[in-house]
This record gives C-alpha cells, sequence and structure tokens, in this order.
C-alpha cells in the first residue's frame, strides 16, 4: 500500500490471476487496457517495475468477465 492508501499488484500476481502469460497483461498495459504505475526500489538498478493498482485489476476484471463465468476471486473484498 502506498502513501495515498493504494494497492499495487505486480504482473505476474495478474497474469495468475486471470491465468494468462505475463506477455497478455505486458500487452494489455501497452495497450491502455490496464493503466499503469510505475515503481523502482530506492537504489535499485534497472528497468522501472511496472505496478498496477489493485482497483484498476479489479474493474479491468469486471469487463474482462463480463459474460464468462465470475471468478472467486472477483468477489473477495481484498481480490
Amino acid at each position: 500500500m502506498d502513501r495515498n492508501g493504494a494497492e499495487w499488484m505486480t504482473v505476474a500476481g495478474i497474469a495468475v490471476r486471470f491465468g494468462v502469460t505475463v506477455d497478455t497483461v505486458r500487452g494489455w498495459v501497452r495497450r491502455g487496457i490496464l493503466p499503469v504505475g510505475r515503481w523502482t526500489a530506492p537504489g535499485a538498478p534497472g528497468a522501472p517495475r511496472i505496478r498496477i493498482r489493485r482497483a484498476d485489476v479489479r474493474a479491468f476484471a469486471e469487463r474482462y468477465y463480463r459474460g464468462k463465468p465470475r471468478p472467486a476471486w472477483l468477489d473477495e473484498p481484498d481480490a
């Protein structure tokens, strides 16, 4: 959770939730389907790590699963 109260998810975590590959999630990010914040830990080398707000993942999931069987995690309060 950040100082504004937002909870963040990794690309890998989102891929697991949706049952897709990390490349699929990165494609959603590239196409602007999932809004993204980029975050790098202080002092960490390399490219920024992609993080996506949990609330944005939930909103995307509501659209993604429309007309499809709804996964249990989507109905959990902390999902």
